[in-house]
């Protein structure tokens, strides 16, 4: 059969094997060639192309909040999936336990205060005082060196365990290669289990967290230990303040200096931490680290809020489509059965395995997001490639590819002969020809039969 394009249809001809010649443009078709085919003469016209591709809802945005004190939490305000707005109250401490903090840091602000006037003031120290502190000194030397010590020994202990779990992992990395691909063997499910096991346990053993609260309960013994041979050194220092040097004078005033600024520091935190966390821009809650009622310390990671005000569409595109494909070309995004429109943001430089096969990632940038979007969820784009008019086409279904490139069969004297071609932008069934025929040429295909160069077709000039 011939098929030729009108507009934007195709004028489909049928021809019995046992009718005579039907002429069509100065071609005929004769019931005598060897085998019926569908066939198109090679014409110009408008090749419209969209890319259609699968991708998932992220946020291009998000902020993880962490703890400016030590204190409990009173009250989490939402769930992970929550979606807040800009200001929103996400986490409130218990105002009780801050004002307290608040209390004993102002109450520490004036004893430092009092300490270095009585300092200043005294001018010296008993004998025995300074007898009581230089022993003391030489007893806390020794215990900050023998925890030294063990804090030493017991992070090589750490460093150790960990590299060799580490060690393990990289081994359990190789065996997952080898068996790569088998994915769906039961030795390579065991290995990937065995994998995110090995990558627990380099954070979570039993052993590593034992260890772990062991070198925090020994860097606490050490930092009391410096603190008090800091106030034993203060305490000798004292005792012969008749004789203190203007240097020693303004080492006190240093220190003074630095614990008002401390506890200035220490006191704007729980003036914030009164105020709770708030959300800094509309998003999604993603990750909740606290716990209602527990206790956190300072520094201790909260939550994690990602953006609903700057997303992007996470996809994967094959080797073929990715050559129509540029950043700024428009798109149109369905989420929910709603349509956002954006435009490719993005576009990687590298090949990845994307789980169906080898494809180039992507990302498109919606123009107005809104509160409707889910973040994760499935979404649909339509990338708008271009709009191309009197452009020389064929048929998709006519064009065949294999390692030497593309090809079509071209109808001459009766027999199918190969020409390779060169081609251009693609839509869902016309593909634009830049070279290796010329318009007016008679592409042939049979869809249930493989066409060989030279074979015999029902199409004769």
């Amino acid at each position: 059969m011939i098929k030729k394009l009108l507009g934007n249809k195709r004028l489909l001809i049928i021809i019995a094997a046992a009718i005579a010649v039907l002429t069509v443009g100065g071609v005929s078709i004769s019931s005598n060639a060897a085998m019926s085919v569908s066939a198109y003469v090679v014409d110009k016209g408008v090749i419209d192309s969209e890319v259609e591709v699968n991708g998932t809802v992220e946020s291009n945005t998000d902020r993880s909040y962490y703890s400016d004190v030590t204190a409990k939490i009173a009250t989490i305000h939402v769930k992970e999936g929550d979606f807040v707005k800009k200001g929103d109250l996400i986490i409130s401490y218990d105002l009780e336990e801050i004002e307290q903090l608040e209390t004993m840091a102002e109450l520490k602000a004036q004893a430092d205060l009092g300490s270095y006037n009585n300092s200043m003031q005294t001018g010296g120290r008993t004998a025995g005082l300074y007898s009581e502190a230089k022993t003391n000194l030489a007893v806390l030397d020794q215990q900050i060196a023998d925890t030294q010590t063990a804090i030493t020994n017991t992070q090589n202990k750490l460093a150790q365990r960990k590299a060799d779990l580490a060690d393990f992992g990289a081994k359990l990395q190789i065996s997952l290669i080898d068996w790569a691909d088998k994915p769906d063997s039961d030795e390579y499910e065991n290995l990937q289990k065995l994998v995110q096991t090995n990558a627990y346990e380099q954070q979570y053993a039993d052993d590593i967290v034992q260890m772990q609260e062991e070198l925090n309960a020994l860097n606490t013994q050490l930092a009391n230990y410096k603190e008090y041979k800091a106030e034993m050194t203060s305490q000798k220092a004292s005792t012969v303040m008749g004789l203190m040097t203007s240097g020693a004078k303004d080492q006190l005033a240093a220190v003074k200096e630095s614990n008002e600024l401390a506890t200035s520091l220490e006191l704007e935190d729980y003036a914030k931490a009164k105020e709770g966390i708030r959300a800094e821009f509309d998003g999604v809650v993603t990750q909740i680290d606290a716990t209602e009622g527990g206790s956190v310390a300072k520094g201790a990671k909260l939550l994690t809020l990602k953006s609903i005000s700057d997303i992007v569409i996470k996809s994967s595109v094959n080797k073929y489509d990715i050559v129509n494909i540029e950043e700024g070309q428009p798109a149109t995004v369905n989420i929910k059965n709603k349509d956002y429109e954006g435009k490719v943001s993005r576009i990687e430089r590298m090949t990845k395995d994307s789980g169906t096969g080898t494809g180039i990632g992507i990302e498109i940038t919606l123009n107005d997001p809104d509160s409707d979007i889910i973040l994760g969820l499935e979404a649909k784009s339509r990338i708008h490639t271009s709009d191309l008019t009197d452009v020389t086409r064929i048929p998709l279904e006519a064009l065949n590819e294999d390692e030497e490139g593309s090809y079509v069969f071209v109808a001459r004297d009766g027999k199918a002969e190969k020409e390779f071609v060169e081609c251009g932008l693609r839509s869902d069934d016309m593909v634009e020809v830049k070279s290796g025929i010329d318009e007016g040429c008679l592409v042939v295909w049979k869809d249930s039969v493989e066409i060989t160069d030279g074979m015999g077709v029902k199409v004769n000039k």
